[in-house]
């Protein structure tokens, strides 16, 4: 997914229309980015700016996460739960899900080891016990 992709799935889950995207457009990209930040500090134990790989932030609305695209969408999940969490107590509530969404995804790579738990050609490696993880 690229980053306009992954405003556009926040506006959907947000119950707001696409066309309101300029009113979130500011925060929108930091909660994302933060989110990204994340999941590298995760997948490549280290913030996006010290990262092994260069994972500069994203920027651009072509702009695409360079984490693997199951993890994309998860992205989407977090910036959904910050917009949510400053509402009233029952826009936090309905937030909770997707905070817990990526907090679960976030486990799953960290439980198969990141960008660590890929052998030279980028696939995964065998572990000792079976990870249903989508790739």
């Amino acid at each position: 997914m690229t980053l306009g992709e992954i405003k556009y799935h926040v506006m959907y889950q947000t119950n707001n229309d696409a066309d309101d995207i300029g009113d979130y457009t500011p925060h929108i990209v930091d909660y994302i980015n933060e989110a990204y930040d994340r999941l590298v500090k995760v997948w490549d134990k280290k913030h996006t700016a010290f990262a092994k790989v260069d994972y500069p932030r994203l920027g651009d609305d072509t702009d695409t996460p360079l984490t693997p695209e199951w993890t994309h969408r998860y992205l989407a999940d977090w910036a959904t739960w910050l917009i949510y969490r400053n509402g009233n107590p029952q826009k936090q509530q309905r937030g909770y899900a997707y905070r817990e969404s990526f907090e679960k995804m976030l486990s799953m790579v960290a439980d198969e080891g990141g960008a660590a738990g890929l052998d030279e050609d980028g696939n995964p490696k065998q572990y000792k016990y079976f990870r249903n993880i989508p790739r």
